[in-house]
């Protein structure tokens, strides 16, 4: 009894892949998985990741503590979230650029020929990991919460389920910008790169456009992805309007599908037409 592979189309890098059946997805998830928390800089980015968010949640909680302050969940919640606004869309950029940077995706689509059945399972993994990280910096938020308590601070557990949902939210959709990012450019460096601009240098860019042109000023909304998820991003006052709420949907949804879907549409197609080397 002999095995037939599937053949390949010479000059496409494609395979023939008819009478094959697919690899499962969750498999697939779970390999994407292992490949985000096996590698050593993707273990290392975890790491320093929750040891920036314990570092920043202590040195918040002695700082209210001795100022006879009162420590809010969301307070440490707060430092987590830039954090994690930072490093998780990096590692989901690693998700994506690595096996073309280490040209290991040769091996990868010649198992799972589809390679949009990949680029799902990636995203997926990058998504769960993600969640995975937001559980424990919520966790670290609620320990040096009750450290405060012990120091002598005031403590305020409401953990307002919107806020939370919210705060899962707007991190969720920076980690898949990052993805975005990452298929469109197919390089670590350079969407690490971009990413950061997008998180520190272009709102500087359209704010200071938006001052001088009143014209720009009205689109601002529309293209401003912090301003158009501000709502999601003020933690801790429980005197403003936060939240779902006070979301401007329309201008939410221009500017995710500007910064996330634009990207994501132009890089998908150009990880299924790539040639591999």
């Amino acid at each position: 009894m002999s095995a037939t592979a599937p053949a390949p189309h010479l000059g496409t890098g494609t395979f023939d892949i008819s009478g094959t059946a697919p690899i499962p997805l969750t498999r697939l998830v779970g390999v994407e998985v292992r490949k985000l928390v096996d590698t050593r800089s993707g273990r290392w980015l975890l790491i320093v990741q929750a040891a920036l968010i314990a570092i920043g949640s202590l040195v918040l909680a002695v700082v209210i503590a001795r100022n006879d302050g009162t420590a809010a969940l969301f307070d440490f919640t707060s430092i987590a979230g830039g954090v994690t606004q930072l490093l998780l869309p990096v590692m989901a950029i690693m998700a994506v650029t690595t096996e073309w940077s280490q040209r290991t995706n040769m091996a990868t689509f010649t198992l799972e020929p589809r390679r949009g059945r990949v680029v799902l399972a990636k995203a997926l993994a990058a998504v769960l990991v993600g969640l995975a990280a937001l559980v424990v910096a919520v966790g670290i938020g609620a320990l040096m919460t009750g450290v405060s308590g012990l120091l002598g601070a005031e403590t305020t557990w409401d953990p307002r389920p919107e806020l939370l949902l919210g705060f899962a939210l707007l991190q969720v959709m920076s980690l898949l910008i990052g993805f975005a990012f990452g298929t469109l450019l197919l390089n670590t460096p350079a969407a690490i790169v971009l990413y950061i601009a997008f998180y520190t240098i272009i709102p500087g860019i359209i704010a200071a456009a938006a001052s001088l042109m009143s014209w720009f000023d009205d689109i601002r909304p529309w293209i401003d992805f912090n301003m158009a998820i501000m709502p999601l991003s003020d933690f801790g006052q429980p005197d403003s309007e936060l939240g779902f709420g006070a979301i401007e949907w329309p201008e939410f949804t221009t500017s995710v599908a500007l910064w996330f879907g634009l990207p994501l549409v132009l890089g998908v197609l150009r990880m299924l037409r790539a040639e591999i080397k």
